[in-house]
């Protein structure tokens, strides 16, 4: 009879042992694939709700060609982190099925929009070469909705690699090279004085310098970058206009 019990209890807590190392090997297996699952994710999420470089800077949808607020409010999506605006709904699906084909077309206008302004002489990343704005000699690249010239293509795979660092430079030397011959002693945005609430404070977009009365300000211009920029583009041109007549 002793025997028995023994066995018994023997076989009772060799059970519940093996039952216990399962439920354990299977938490961990659970943790562990939810930790992976959660990791892999976080990167994608990171890169697609956090903008890289500038607003879109055009006033057309970026597959119709239409213009952006013909059919309503503009709708704004990240691509990789890239801003880009749509007239309608309709055009987000066209979008999503090819975006490198819609994309590629738009480079081609943001290139052209942005080459007249581009502000360093020298490529950003091998700054001991020259860059004269010639596509037949450089290589241009949008990053960000932002125009680069480099000496070379490979470069472009850096600055791709730390988008901010290179667009901060950008921004330094867009300030520095257009600060003098702004054409506008008032905000662009509310019309007041520069100087009229602590400015002016200098913003950047498309490689050309915006200058505001305030910060608050940095928000409309966000909303309609192209409009903004062909405000000041009105503005470097009315002397000329003004003495022909």
């Amino acid at each position: 009879m002793k025997s028995i019990t023994t066995t018994l209890i023997a076989l009772t807590l060799a059970t519940r042992a093996a039952f216990a190392h399962e439920a354990s090997d299977h938490s961990s297996h659970d943790h562990a694939a939810h930790q992976a699952e959660a990791e892999a994710s976080q990167p994608a999420e990171q890169s697609e709700a956090t903008r890289v470089g500038d607003p879109w800077p055009l006033d057309t949808c970026v597959v119709s060609g239409e213009k952006l607020g013909s059919m309503g409010d503009p709708i704004i999506k990240l691509q990789g982190g890239r801003e880009v605006r749509f007239c309608c709904e309709g055009c987000v699906g066209m979008f999503d099925n090819g975006p490198e084909k819609y994309l590629a077309k738009a480079d081609e206008i943001i290139i052209e929009q942005q080459k007249a302004h581009y502000p360093l002489d020298y490529c950003v990343i091998d700054t001991g070469e020259s860059v004269s704005g010639n596509p037949e000699k450089d290589s241009f690249s949008v990053v960000g909705n932002r125009l680069f010239i480099y000496c070379c293509p490979p470069c472009d795979e850096k600055v791709r690699a730390e988008p901010a660092k290179y667009i901060e430079i950008l921004d330094k030397a867009v300030i520095g090279k257009q600060a003098e011959s702004y054409p506008l002693d008032t905000c662009v945005v509310s019309g007041q004085p520069l100087n009229a609430m602590g400015g002016p404070v200098n913003m950047v977009v498309a490689n050309q310098l915006v200058k505001l009365c305030c910060a608050g300000c940095e928000e409309k211009v966000e909303a309609d970058p192209a409009g903004t920029l062909a405000n000041i583009q009105k503005a470097r041109q009315a002397p000329a206009e003004s003495s022909t007549n």
